[in-house]
């Protein structure tokens, strides 16, 4: 509905924090890499920080919302990136987001100062499982006050970050310095120990005021085929299992790695490490890969092999694998799905002597059976789960992938801290908004050109810099591949960011419509005349129409509307605002604790 324009505004407070629909949406519209990012983090808070050097500041923004800088900066999924506004059309490249993360950590002492915990609740809470889920959870609930300690089954924590993940990807160190972060904080982990095995949930459910289960998917999905069960064969969380944490060394000469996400590739280029000759086969095409970007070139520069669109039906051997049989596959595409079909009469035999499954896994509920009469399985053998988080069991909770299955890092730590703040409320017995906006003014100050983000132009056309790497021959188990940005070619990188957490706004009040903004504008309709601006019943303002004769009221505009989508954030409008009707804020949201 169209309202009288000069009560309307983009977001409805000036400074503070809110939690209204209008605010939230002006977010999730206009800052499209916090939207898409699982956890919220404030990505362009940190890049702005990178750009002003202030690697610390920086560093602190991601563990305040994602838990783990270091560790995300070398191996998340950068949903992130999909969503930047650099990367549409016309725009150029994605901002190098994650790579600009690891810089905040590579440049910085890491000390996070100034810490803020809520005074102790008193209240005792249980996570079972210390991957990032686990600790993500029990690092929002140490800070919220509370008790917490993370029980863990294998020798050391980090879950796939020390388990799966190949060294040459995470180095072991970052892992364990972000892990010391949330041992810092009171949190204790207690490796060794197997619930089901060493203690009963029932038992720590009682004990405990909650608890939160946060086990992973640890149970491999095999494949029915004939010959899955021989020697040789392997599923790939248990080969890099055995490699990673075990330290096995010893496997085939040609291994053949089926599947096409992110647990293939680590196999893959772990088998190249060990000195197989080494080939991965996949059902579809490479465009249906879920790998990072740039890691599957890596793996075939490496003298790795791949094939498309093949499909094991057998596993040939009689006391140990010496093949196994493929057959083509033909994929169909439509809007709805991908399917994939077998073709007849195309069976091959392909030698190898050890086969790594990388087909995926799911829950495993061994600790859940037997447990408080059943209800924590459902009919399909996984966890029970409820709305919120929850089980049938009022203070048992989960979070990560034991709540939703194989995800990625980034979104389990997400849903953990989702988790964390429905287990604080639980624990203090109040509710909590799950988005809150944040909006403060510009720290920049006003000098004789105004306000500036110091973003001009010539920062739109800076292409993306690539990411150094460390040379083939060098390559082993535990070097690092990636390594790193320079510290000025982080500044560089991360002054691409548009800093759309940044709200420039006209007051229709104060302004005069001299035209001042509209003469120096850098592109093309960043700032329009309007004949209204229109905002739904609860205020998000969902659009404007522009002057039309014949069509709109007025034959002149009756307020200028800077399209948030068009600004670049550069400031040049309000330097040269002769009435200062032209407003800087400085918007975010964060996931309540």
């Amino acid at each position: 509905m169209a309202q009288d324009n000069k009560s309307i505004t983009a977001i409805s407070i000036k400074t503070g924090s809110s939690s209204a629909p209008q605010d939230v949406h002006w977010v999730q519209t206009n800052i499209p890499c916090q939207t898409a990012c699982p956890a919220g983090t404030d990505i362009p808070g940190y890049l702005e920080a990178i750009y002003h050097e202030d690697f610390e500041k920086a560093y602190a923004i991601n563990w305040r919302d994602n838990v783990f800088p270091g560790v995300l900066g070398r191996v998340c999924s950068r949903p992130c990136e999909d969503a930047c506004r650099h990367g549409r059309a016309g725009n150029g490249e994605s901002v190098a987001i994650c790579f600009s993360k690891r810089a905040a950590g590579d440049f910085s002492d890491n000390a996070l100062s100034n810490i803020s915990r809520n005074d102790p609740t008193g209240k005792k809470v249980v996570v079972v499982g210390s991957g990032v889920a686990g600790l993500a959870a029990a690092r929002d609930l140490a800070l919220a006050g509370h008790q917490v300690v993370v029980l863990e089954k294998h020798k050391n924590p980090g879950g796939m970050l020390v388990q799966g993940i190949p060294a040459f990807r995470l180095p072991r160190e970052v892992v364990h310095q972000e892990i010391s972060h949330i041992e810092k904080l009171g949190v204790e982990i207690q490796c060794g120990v197997e619930v089901g095995v060493d203690t009963t949930l029932e038992k720590l459910a009682h004990e405990n005021d909650a608890v939160i289960l946060a086990a992973g998917t640890m149970n491999p999905n095999i494949p029915d085929l004939p010959g899955v069960g021989l020697p040789g064969v392997q599923h790939g969380l248990d080969f890099l299992l055995s490699v990673n944490e075990n330290g096995a060394r010893e496997f085939g000469q040609e291994v053949v790695v089926i599947g096409g996400g992110y647990t293939a590739m680590d196999c893959a280029r772990t088998a190249v490490r060990l000195g197989a000759k080494t080939r991965v086969v996949y059902r579809r095409d490479q465009e249906d890969m879920v790998v990072l970007p740039g890691e599957l070139e890596e793996y075939l520069s490496e003298e790795g092999d791949i094939q498309f669109r093949l499909t094991p039906v057998a596993v040939a051997g009689e006391a140990a694998v010496h093949g196994i049989k493929l057959v083509k596959t033909q994929v169909h595409r439509s809007d709805k799905a991908t399917k994939v079909e077998l073709l007849n009469d195309t069976e091959m035999h392909v030698e190898t002597d050890y086969i790594v499954l990388a087909t995926g896994q799911t829950q495993d509920v061994g600790m859940l059976n037997g447990q408080f009469n059943g209800t924590l399985v459902n009919e399909k053998h996984l966890p029970n789960v409820r709305q919120s988080h929850r089980t049938e069991v009022s203070n048992v909770f989960v979070a990560g992938d034991y709540a939703v299955g194989a995800t990625t890092l980034i979104q389990a730590i997400g849903h953990a801290r989702k988790t964390a703040r429905v287990v604080d409320e639980f624990l203090i017995q109040k509710k909590k908004p799950e988005l809150q906006v944040r909006v403060g003014e510009s720290f920049f100050s006003k000098g004789v050109n105004g306000k500036t983000t110091g973003r001009n132009m010539a920062q739109n056309v800076i292409p993306i810099h690539p990411m150094p790497l460390l040379a083939k021959q060098s390559r082993g188990l535990v070097d690092e591949v990636e390594t790193g940005y320079a510290k000025d070619v982080a500044t560089h990188a991360a002054s691409r960011c548009y800093l759309c957490h940044y709200k420039f706004e006209i007051d229709d009040k104060k302004c005069v419509l001299c035209d001042e903004c509209i003469k120096v504008k850098p592109v093309p309709d960043c700032i329009l005349p309007v004949a209204e601006v229109t905002q739904d019943h609860e205020g998000r303002v969902v659009g404007y129409t522009l002057v039309e004769k014949g069509k709109t009221s007025s034959l002149y505009y009756n307020r200028l509307w800077i399209d948030q989508d068009k600004c670049i954030r550069c400031g040049q409008c309000e330097s040269v605002c002769p009435v200062d009707a032209i407003s800087i804020q400085k918007v975010s949201f964060a996931i309540n604790l």
